[in-house]
């Protein structure tokens, strides 16, 4: 009888105990999230660049790093709730920031809640749901201010109170670097003879100081992430804390932000977790929508069914492979893309272009915003420079297709689509397009969501003023 006693306490030591420790030990989650920041802008990818990121570099040696990562559509707000939800702009309807979604989505508050989570957002936020992150305070909300701030203490704050409660934590630090207006920082520490300036822009003079303004508010991110890296480290969180870095989309320069080229759509992602994933460099094709259901599959959950698939069979060197291609979209009044991308080829689809909200409002001749000032530069020295006015061309006149070998050419300057040797591949990934689209029930639209609302606002307008009027001639009789 005794020996069935110590029988069954040498089980639950050995079984049942283990289980009850594991489950309270579910790791924390840090997610340092950039501000309109460029795959190039970071020393850990070789771009060439004129940046300064120590941190971000040191973090990229100790993590896992995607060499083929990209956002679906290159604007804040579909990326935000690509990355919260873990939905692609067709499912979600979330094309770019004027847009709204079909419906109130499941979000990573919702996913790690429901494995007991404490998840808070410091900074900024460009999403909307009824299940809101907890508010943490310490960096500036909005995107355009001309002096931002940030500190950690309320990060620490929040942490100590989750742990207060024996409750794991994700926390979202929203940086709003390096959004416009690039006011962050010290520029002339990037002497614009020093800049260099990618191939697929015009290089002139503001153009190079815009990449010096940019390059300083990108070294301030990298102190912000120094700065998490620094407080995880003293609060002894490192060994049970995934951390992860995201740049979000490309910077605000043409054929970046609001762009389908790689300067738009691809970003850089790190994701460090000491002792439990390996240092590596992978070539896996991963997206934003792909980073929920990494984090539940991480804290022992039931992969969520949405439109992304969990890594962590990548973070643990497991595969290589991961998705077939990327798939990435642009949206709204003006010309319509769709384009597919894997690990070597990129794949853009245009059928349809009219005038241009990118064109036509981002880049007025009237805007004082940096981008659009360097746009105009370049379309001077359009007027009488050959490559600049090809540079120009390559914005705003699209062929019907593009097809780019990215490994060869990252910078997407030699459009191979033309070329006889590359009409098989041409079709095949035309097909695979088509595909891909008729799965996410998607279409090609030019239509601006901003033009329903004006279009709704005037017909409100005119009705209170037929109804008003049709009042005052009541009274009169």
């Amino acid at each position: 009888m005794r020996f069935r006693h110590v029988l069954k306490a040498l089980i639950f030591t050995l079984i049942v105990l283990p289980s009850i420790v594991l489950a309270e030990e579910k790791p924390n989650f840090v997610i340092v999230l950039a501000d309109d920041v460029s795959w190039s802008s970071f020393g850990c990818v070789d771009a060439g660049l004129s940046t300064r990121t120590p941190n971000i570099d040191k973090l990229a040696v100790q993590s896992v790093r995607f060499e083929n990562f990209s956002c679906a559509a290159a604007q804040c707000s579909p990326t935000r709730h690509e990355l919260y939800t873990g939905l692609l702009p067709p499912t979600s309807g979330v094309f770019g920031n004027g847009y709204k979604p079909r419906d109130d989505y499941k979000n990573m508050v919702n996913y790690l809640g429901d494995q007991g989570y404490d998840v808070g957002l410091t900074g900024k936020t460009h999403f909307t749901t009824k299940t809101a992150f907890k508010k943490i305070p310490g960096f500036t909300v909005g995107a355009n201010e001309q002096a931002p701030t940030w500190e950690l203490s309320g990060v620490k704050q929040f942490i100590q109170n989750s742990q207060a409660e024996d409750k794991p934590f994700c926390v979202v630090v929203a940086s709003v670097h390096a959004h416009h207006p690039w006011t962050i920082g010290d520029a002339s520490s990037f002497p614009i003879d020093k800049i260099v300036v990618p191939p697929h822009m015009v290089d002139e003079p503001v153009t190079r100081e815009a990449l010096a303004t940019h390059a300083a508010e990108v070294e301030d991110l990298d102190n912000q992430v120094g700065a998490t890296m620094q407080l995880l480290d003293e609060m002894n969180l490192n060994d049970n804390t995934v951390l992860i870095f995201l740049s979000e989309q490309g910077t605000a320069m043409p054929n970046g932000k609001w762009s389908i080229y790689d300067y738009g759509t691809k970003a850089l992602c790190l994701v460090r977790w000491p002792g439990k994933i390996k240092p590596a460099v992978t070539d896996a094709v991963a997206m934003y929508c792909d980073i929920v259901p990494t984090l539940v599959d991480i804290a022992g959950g039931t992969t969520p069914r949405v439109d992304g698939r969990s890594l962590y069979p990548i973070l643990k060197g497991r595969t290589s492979d991961h998705r077939e291609h990327a798939y990435l979209v642009h949206q709204g009044s003006g010309y319509s893309q769709r384009a597919i991308r894997n690990k070597e080829f990129k794949l853009i689809w245009t059928p349809k272009q009219e005038n241009d909200y990118y064109l036509g409002v981002m880049m007025a001749s009237k805007s004082g915003k940096t981008f659009a000032k360097a746009w105009r530069e370049w379309q001077e020295k359009a007027e009488t420079d050959p490559d600049a006015r090809a540079k120009i061309d390559r914005v705003v006149k699209h062929p019907e297709f593009e097809l780019y070998n990215i490994k060869k050419d990252p910078w997407e300057l030699d459009n191979l689509a033309g070329n006889p040797e590359y009409t098989q591949k041409v079709g095949e990934m035309h097909a695979q397009l088509q595909a891909e689209m008729e799965k996410l029930n998607d279409t090609f639209s030019t239509a601006d969501p901003k033009d329903a609302k004006r279009a709704k606002k005037k017909s409100k307008t005119r009705r209170r003023n037929r109804n008003n009027g049709e009042a005052g001639t009541v009274g009169a009789n």
